[in-house]
């Protein structure tokens, strides 16, 4: 029999040699995938941020026209509301001046003397108009 260790030393050397190969060729393929997989990570990660952003802009705008819309009621509400309060002081005067001509004469001139001096001393006016009101809510509150 022929010594077949040469050539089988040979053919081990050689399938060491193509599996090392082997390996290397693999680890470039996985080195390139990744980094193909990493670059398109990378991609979806920016289109992902740029929605968002797009989200978050339309979403902004959408609140400033909503508070704009807001704002505009409110101030037609504020302006109603003058309104109603001119008009309601309006009658209030009519009613006020409709009472008084109604008055007894010395009644009337009383009051014209009140009025008179509510008008130069407003505070103390306001003083004995909030004494009678809280001697009012305490005797109220007694019942």
């Amino acid at each position: 029999m022929a010594d077949m260790t040469g050539p089988a030393q040979d053919a081990l050397t050689e399938a060491k040699k193509s599996t090392g190969d082997l390996a290397v060729k693999a680890g470039d393929k996985a080195g390139d995938l990744a980094s193909k997989a990493g670059d398109k990570a990378g991609e979806l990660a920016s289109k992902a941020g740029g929605k968002a952003g797009d989200l978050a802009s339309k979403a902004g705008d959408k609140a400033g026209d909503l508070a704009a819309k807001a704002s505009d009621k409110a101030g037609d509400l504020a302006e109603i509301a003058g309104s109603k309060a001119t008009e309601l002081a309006g009658k209030a005067g009519d009613l006020a001046e409709k009472a008084r001509s109604n008055m007894p004469p010395e009644v009337k001139d009383a009051a014209d003397k009140v009025v008179t001096q509510a008008k130069n001393r407003p505070w103390v006016t306001a003083a004995v108009a909030a004494g009678a009101l809280v001697l009012w809510r305490i005797l109220r509150r007694k019942k």
